[in-house]
């Protein structure tokens, strides 16, 4: 998975970092992943090839908890040891995540440091955001290409949470990742509105949707278009579930009050 590639690379620095036998093609992709450039130059990528990871005989395969049954018990029964990683959709949950990947690979120390980092960074974007009044935290909404947007239990609402704003989304009583049609967007008129950066076939263009929205007459009264708060988020900070979780709180908190942050 990339967020297990994306603790691994860290907590694995230096000499240890020869333990890894293999990464998710996607660790390579600058749009999505926070190690693209260790991924670039890593000799061994895989997508779902279970002959390949079977001829690498490693002592352990992580795999995503979306991952078919028939996948993990083919691993499994050819005496490769799996484990399922379910993603963290909290700050709670990184933590406990961080923790059973160190854990698991027998570095529990520097799953302690990693966690300390997160910790800190957290600790500051808090510290900026301390003197600033609940009835002035702005609200935010994220829009997807597929006219859907995160809501309730999601990654995006507990950084959210962490960057001082309010998710509309949840205010409304939404949760997961609902639809929401231009009229609701209307209704809900967030202070901000958020625009992927990236797209699973690469075959959206980010600046073209991002301007297409802005510049579609229905949403001419909106107050994050008259005031000019629809960006493009880097969707590799929004949408990771490893320790970079942290950034997209950072992100958020100096797109929304630039003003603490100078």
């Amino acid at each position: 998975t990339l967020a297990t590639d994306e603790m691994l690379v860290e907590m694995l620095a230096g000499q240890e970092i020869a333990r890894l036998k293999a990464i998710d093609t996607y660790a390579a992709d600058p749009g999505i992943s926070n190690v693209a450039d260790f991924a670039k130059n890593f000799p061994i990528r895989l997508n779902s090839e279970k002959e390949k990871i079977i001829a690498l005989q490693p002592d352990l395969v992580l795999l995503a908890d979306w991952k078919e049954k028939e996948f993990v018990q083919a691993l499994r029964d050819a005496k490769i040891p799996v484990f399922v990683f379910k993603a963290a959709n909290n700050f709670d949950e990184l933590r406990t995540s961080i923790a059973l990947i160190a854990s698991l690979v027998g570095i529990p120390a520097q799953g302690q440091a990693m966690q300390a980092k997160v910790d800190a960074r957290l600790k500051a974007v808090a510290d900026r955001l301390k003197n600033l009044p609940a009835d002035k935290r702005l609200t935010v909404l994220s829009y997807t290409f597929y006219g859907s947007t995160y809501a309730k239990g999601t990654n995006f609402d507990a950084l959210c949470e962490k960057a001082g704003l309010v998710n509309v989304a949840t205010k409304a009583g939404m949760s997961g990742w609902p639809q929401v049609s231009k009229e609701k967007i209307i209704e809900l008129d967030p202070d901000m509105i958020t625009m992927p950066s990236w797209s699973y076939d690469g075959k959206k263009d980010p600046v073209k949707f991002t301007a297409d929205f802005i510049n579609d007459p229905i949403f001419a009264g909106l107050k994050s278009v008259r005031n000019k708060r629809v960006i493009v988020m880097q969707d590799r900070h929004m949408a990771p579930t490893s320790q970079y979780m942290v950034d997209g709180v950072e992100d958020l908190a100096r797109a929304a009050y630039p003003e603490l942050f100078k």
